[in-house]
């Protein structure tokens, strides 16, 4: 795995999952305080030309910071639904059908990781994966939560069904309540299809409710990533009242 940028080479770090530290000398100063931390932990840390890095990234932006090492190990469906027990009417949980976009993918787990959620289940096909490119638009920080990846994305929601959460999810329609009714008082599910083809019908089938983010503005909808970050925050901000 790759670790693109500062963020994501200090998150890896913090992880103990960098094993190689390659820093430009434009940036060499400047990620001092890294390049200390790395080299505390036995990091091999390389003065590389800028050139260097660009031909190792791909040609993906990484402000002269590149970082090697593990790849983030992935949560299992079954530690989640424990958690989702114990934690009760406080659970919540991502669920992705469809996401392809890796920039929309890190934004969306970015924004998990700062409500700190208990996990983010996604399937292994017709998604995207946890790569570099991922791990550098979340800043980092998508190895600070639980990630399930997941044969059959309908079934893990039935399993968090009976785990005891309800899931809802976000689909704008005639069927679809306003997200600002709901008080988010039970274990959560969050389901976010798709910006092209919304949530899969299959999926739909199995939500409890479907929720819609009223759009006063006039626009059609929001990116997938900034109506994650409302919903999310939307649950903590009523949860906090009660």
């Amino acid at each position: 795995m790759r670790y693109l940028g500062p963020h994501a080479c200090e998150e890896a770090l913090e992880r103990g999952e960098l094993q190689t530290l390659r820093i430009a000398p434009a940036a060499w100063e400047r990620a001092a305080k890294l390049r200390t931390a790395a080299r505390e932990q036995g990091v091999v840390v390389h003065r590389e030309p800028m050139d260097s890095l660009d031909r190792r990234s791909q040609g993906q932006r990484h402000q002269g910071v590149l970082g090697e090492g593990e790849a983030i190990t992935l949560a299992a469906m079954d530690t989640l639904l424990a958690q989702v027990r114990e934690r009760g009417s406080k659970a919540l949980v991502l669920a992705l059908d469809g996401i392809s976009d890796p920039h929309n993918f890190g934004a969306i787990l970015r924004s998990a990781a700062g409500a700190a959620v208990d996990g983010v289940v996604f399937p292994e096909r017709r998604s995207a994966q946890v790569n570099e490119t991922v791990m550098r638009a979340s800043a980092g920080t998508a190895g600070r939560i639980p990630l399930v990846r997941v044969v059959n994305l309908a079934r893990a929601l039935e399993q968090l069904q009976e785990a005891g959460a309800w899931v809802y999810g976000l689909a704008g329609g005639p069927g679809s309540r306003d997200y600002l009714e709901e008080p988010f008082d039970r274990g959560t599910v969050l389901v976010l299809g798709s910006e092209g083809e919304g949530l899969h019908q299959k999926i739909q089938e199995h939500c409890d409710g479907l929720l819609g983010i009223g759009m006063p503005g006039g626009i059609e909808s929001l990116n997938v990533s900034s109506a994650a970050a409302v919903m999310l925050f939307r649950v903590l901000a009523q949860r906090r009242q009660h």
